[in-house]
């Protein structure tokens, strides 16, 4: 394990699955990201690709936390937290390339407003498109229900790059910058969130707690969003997996039932809709093969995580 310094602005967190093919560019993306601030790159391996290998061969600054396997996400971040070094925690995805002063500019935003809690950044995909899933909204019943019956989902704000940061519910787990002492007060991310939620479990309870969240416009990164298959039926298993387990923590046992079955039922109508026009619409064939196994073994994920386990 390389040495890592005895304190830093901020620890960069990253946790690899068999992201061997987007590690050179997220990694090589980091200084620039953070020319005023000092930093360490903390990196644990929960995949078996050889991502160590190169981390260890291309960026060898870099501090490899020896692997446990696959912990899930919340409990890889959690570990690399532990003796990180720096006054912020960021955790940033793998699959990500950050744009130059995007560490700079969350961590000066940071340092203008104490009260805000946990930032995160614009996120883009790889044609310039932003993208919505930057900000995360609470899920409520209301809003399940108009996804069900087809109405369009209330409308947030378009994001201008140019805009102060914007107060939101939450930001993606995927570039979020949380200060250390809120982190370790809430003993960081729950773990019975193996993958996907885990970051709205945690901005809810900062807003419990009277923090703020807020999303940076100004600090923009490219995602390639599921290490390029954002429609992949096990990233989708996964997911409602997660917010199964959302809902089972946050809801009452009826309101959680009833967003288990909106759930359900969204998925089931994006299927069959998918089965309709798929033969005219590459949408379309992609939204059917995400959805078929959540939509057709609701039994799959609709305990969340109880078992503390990645789905099957």
């Amino acid at each position: 394990m390389s040495g890592k310094p005895a304190r830093c602005d901020v620890s960069i967190l990253t946790v690899g699955f068999n992201s061997r093919a987007f590690l050179a560019d997220a990694f090589s993306s980091i200084a620039a990201a953070s020319q005023r601030h000092s930093f360490e790159i903390r990196f644990v391996d929960n995949g078996q690709d050889g991502s160590e290998a190169l981390v260890r061969g291309l960026f060898p600054a870099a501090s490899i936390v020896p692997s446990r396997g696959n912990i899930g996400f919340a409990a890889a971040n959690n570990y690399l937290a532990r003796e990180a070094a720096g006054e912020w925690l960021l955790l940033l995805n793998p699959d990500t390339r950050l744009f130059p002063h995007a560490v700079d500019i969350l961590l000066e935003a940071a340092t203008a407003s104490p009260s805000v809690w946990v930032l995160g950044g614009q996120a883009e995909d790889g044609h310039g498109v932003a993208l919505d899933s930057s900000r995360l909204t609470f899920p409520t019943i209301p809003a399940l229900l108009r996804d069900l019956l087809g109405k369009r989902p209330r409308q947030l704000p378009p994001v201008r790059s140019d805009l102060a940061p914007i107060m939101v519910d939450a930001v993606s787990g995927g570039f979020m910058l949380v200060r250390r002492s809120v982190w370790e007060a809430f003993g960081g991310m729950d773990e019975r969130f193996f993958l996907y939620a885990e970051e709205l479990d945690f901005c809810c309870r900062v807003h419990a707690r009277g923090g703020l969240v807020a999303l940076v416009p100004r600090s923009k990164l490219v995602h390639h969003v599921g290490s390029g298959d954002a429609f992949s039926p096990t990233r989708r298993l996964m997911l409602m997996r997660g917010m199964a387990t959302y809902y089972r923590k946050h809801f009452g046992t009826t309101a959680a039932v009833c967003c288990l079955w909106l759930h359900w039922l969204g998925c089931l109508v994006r299927l069959i809709a998918s089965q309709v026009v798929g033969c005219v619409s590459r949408q379309r064939r992609e939204t059917l093969r995400s959805y078929r196994i959540v939509a057709l073994r609701p039994w799959a994920w609709w305990h969340g995580y109880a078992d503390g386990g990645a789905a099957s």
